[in-house]
């Protein structure tokens, strides 16, 4: 049987009586978007598909074999629960006979209740390849940014949906004008919409708040000459707007964290004329004011995560401008402004700048942050090396080996729900020439044993200065970036999306 993409709609819920608890089960209406844009076609060589239900309460996920061919009643239905998932898998072969699993989607999670009809869509993906998104409504379609954007700020927002804030545009001529405005990706749709202004900035940070608003702090206004965005934005995307707001320094190339109270730390960056911006700065989003942190901090190009607790901002890496710092340092909110927790805190094994930091392991088995590349140098023009080494900073007073990753500094790094940890891009060091990579690895957690890592396919084109977004059906969405690789820089267009594969 020769597979054919397919965009189906099931259009009525079904509802069954399930045998075990007397609850009425629901068959969802199931929109499988399984044409593409560009790539590879999801359906390519494939013969079946596995519709698999999971969520909380379910001890064995509910499965259905069908043909590529399917049909509404190769739907399993679903239990009234929340979280519920619907995955599609799809295979060059039957999968109960040594079939090779090709293409996956799957649902964010949502709510079935019992006796309402529950509706679904699912983008079919080729597993592990990057491609462009496709718009739902017209799946053969790209969905293009509105605006090229290398150094701008991705916020994954509490409803699934994702703001793109300022960066600049890599131009041929040499220029790099700074936008000032915002779109919003809907994965459901597929689409890009503008968003609210929010002045031009770059090389800024974004924190997403408890209320779901988006904090935008600092920037370069201009790069060519470079000035600096004096301002903060409060951004509301559910309401359009972006409150204005004046914080006490001026910075951008800076590190930003917040705690699960909306605290945000403000770390390091620069000042206008390249000289190190060191006052600490915090910002209450309850009282919606910044105010003065503990003095000065000389670092830039450091890195902050927050720990498991929500509470506890460790910084890590970086440099004074001459030399680089090793020790990782671990800061609280005290009730008035941030403190210094340890006073003698742990040292990383491999100094650096540049690094990247994502949570690595499940929720239920403790996730760590890792902290992954960067520069042993301050200048990576001047005999640094991009850093291979990765490093699990276990504590506040605890810092162990990581795996051994492809050397790059200033790669996109994020955590799947599933624990895993994907890294994209960045910059290598190839004579001494600091470029944009295409490499993608996915960094796979093992219960007391050393992660293992996964290659996954290049970028269709190198990028450094791009954002990578986990969205809630799995995939990691790529968007913006520039391309230097051969020394003269490009803005790669499109948005990509990929697929890593299940761990099951």
């Amino acid at each position: 049987m020769s597979a054919r993409p397919v965009r189906s709609t099931l259009l009525a819920a079904l509802l069954a009586l399930s045998a075990g608890c007397g609850e009425k089960e629901v068959t969802p209406s199931l929109d499988l978007v399984s044409a593409s844009c560009a790539g590879t076609p999801p359906l390519m060589g494939v013969t079946h598909l596995r519709f698999r239900v999971s969520g909380p309460g379910l001890d064995t996920p509910r499965e259905r074999v069908s043909t590529v061919r399917w049909t509404p009643a190769d739907v399993p239905a679903i239990p009234p629960g929340s979280a519920r998932v619907l995955e599609v898998r799809a295979y060059a072969g039957a999968p109960d006979q040594g079939g090779q699993l090709r293409s996956l989607g799957r649902t964010a999670p949502f709510d079935v209740v019992e006796g309402q009809a529950a509706s679904a869509r699912v983008f079919l993906r080729r597993l592990g390849e990057f491609a462009p998104v496709n718009q739902a409504a017209s799946p053969d379609t790209c969905a293009v940014p509105g605006e090229t954007r290398a150094g701008h700020t991705a916020t994954l927002l509490a409803d699934g949906r994702v703001l793109f804030a300022g960066g600049y545009a890599p131009g041929r001529d040499g220029t790099r004008p700074v936008s000032g405005t915002t779109e919003v990706f809907d994965p459901v749709a597929g689409t890009f919409s503008p968003g609210p202004d929010v002045g031009a900035r770059a090389f800024h940070t974004a924190s997403p708040l408890p209320d779901g608003r988006v904090l935008l702090v600092g920037g370069a206004e201009t790069l060519d000459q470079v000035s600096l965005q004096r301002t903060a934005r409060v951004v509301d995307v559910a309401e359009g707007v972006a409150s204005t707001l004046e914080p006490k320094v001026a910075r951008y190339q800076h590190a930003a964290a917040v705690d699960a109270d909306g605290h945000v730390l403000l770390v390091g960056g620069r000042a206008a004329d390249g000289s190190g911006a060191f006052a600490l700065e915090g910002f209450d989003a309850a009282s919606g004011r910044f105010f003065d942190g503990m003095g000065e901090l000389h670092r830039v190009d450091a890195t902050l995560t927050v720990l498991e607790d929500g509470h506890t901002i460790l910084v890590a890496g970086g440099s004074d401008a001459l030399r680089l710092e090793a020790e990782v340092l671990s800061a609280g909110f005290d009730g008035d402004t941030f403190g210094w927790l340890l006073p003698v805190p742990p040292r990383l094994r491999v100094p650096r700048v540049g690094a990247s930091v994502a949570m690595l392991g499940r929720a239920e088995d403790g996730p760590r942050p890792l902290l992954m590349g960067g520069f042993d140098g301050v200048d990576p023009l001047n005999g640094a090396r991009a850093v291979g080494a990765s490093e699990v900073l276990e504590s506040p007073i605890r810092v162990s080996d990581g795996p051994a990753l492809l050397p790059r500094s200033n790669a996109c790094a994020v955590s799947l729900q599933d624990g895993r940890v994907v890294v994209v891009g960045g910059r290598g060091a190839d004579s001494g020439i600091a470029r944009a990579t295409a490499w993608a690895e996915l960094i796979i957690p093992a219960k007391d044993a050393q992660p293992s890592v996964l290659g996954l396919s290049l970028l269709p084109q190198p990028r450094v200065w791009h954002t990578c977004t986990a969205l809630a059906d799995g995939s990691v969405l790529v968007v913006g970036g520039v391309d230097d690789s051969t020394g003269e820089p490009r803005a790669p267009i499109e948005a990509l999306v990929v697929m890593p594969p299940p761990r099951d």
